[in-house]
């Protein structure tokens, strides 16, 4: 009988390790910080397909950004305060205008950026015996997006092999663009970083005096978001 009771107690004493185990083994879930960091930081000294190598980023742990969805954005587009990033991985102005964002953030206490990624959804189009062409449908959710930030956008154009400018019959939230949002209304926005130098790429870094340019731009953008100040139809207090 003591042999037996000594039996199951050990079983289950076995059994006990092993789910206390499972749950300090088990790898914790990755939050939206962690994922937009490996992603960014995971092209650093990597070779695009033109050649050109991707320009670093160091994107601190504690970033503000939250990832969502094309339908999770236009409901991002009526929230009464919000800041909106459509980018990508990829693309080197992105690259450059990331860790200007969050400095500015930091120093406007900006602690949430809704961050869009577009690659899935969006459109593609080329150019066909000189003609801009469908070659990929956008989904419903992109194209409702297109219609919610119309007056946002400007119209998209195509450059063929001789550099002739190919009109697209379609608006386009080229990248990097930020939308600061207001009681349901974009109040400003930012597409791309700022003017390069000349000899200077997009997958160069930016100087600090350009640095501290588009920082400006982002910190009066957020400080646009951030004032309590409200208008009616008669005055603005």
């Amino acid at each position: 009988m003591k042999k037996s009771t000594a039996i199951i107690l050990g079983i289950i004493i076995i059994i006990l390790i092993g789910v206390l185990g499972y749950f300090l083994l088990k790898p914790a879930k990755k939050t939206d910080a962690m994922i937009f960091k490996e992603e960014y930081e995971a092209l650093n000294n990597t070779e695009r397909s033109n050649g050109k190598l991707y320009n670093n980023v160091s994107i601190p742990v504690d970033n503000p950004i939250k990832i969502v969805s094309v339908s999770e954005a236009i409901d991002v587009l009526d929230m009464d305060k919000a800041i909106l990033y459509v980018g990508a991985e990829w693309c080197p102005w992105c690259r450059n205008a990331v860790p200007v964002l969050f400095d500015a953030a930091k120093e406007e206490n900006i602690d949430t950026i809704y961050y869009l990624d577009l690659d899935d959804d969006k459109s593609v189009y080329t150019v066909v015996d000189g003609k801009a062409t469908l070659t990929k449908e956008g989904s419903v959710a992109y194209y409702d997006l297109l219609k919610k930030l119309d007056k946002e956008l400007t119209q998209y154009t195509l450059e063929d092999e001789k550099g002739k400018e190919i009109k697209v019959d379609e608006k386009r939230i080229y990248m990097p663009d930020v939308f600061a949002i207001k009681n349901g209304k974009v109040i400003s926005s930012h597409v791309g970083t700022v003017d390069l130098d000349k000899n200077q790429s997009a997958y160069d870094p930016l100087s600090d005096k350009q640095k501290e340019e588009l920082k400006k731009i982002y910190k009066e953008m957020f400080s646009s978001v951030l004032n309590d100040d409200t208008c009616n139809e008669k005055n603005c207090n």
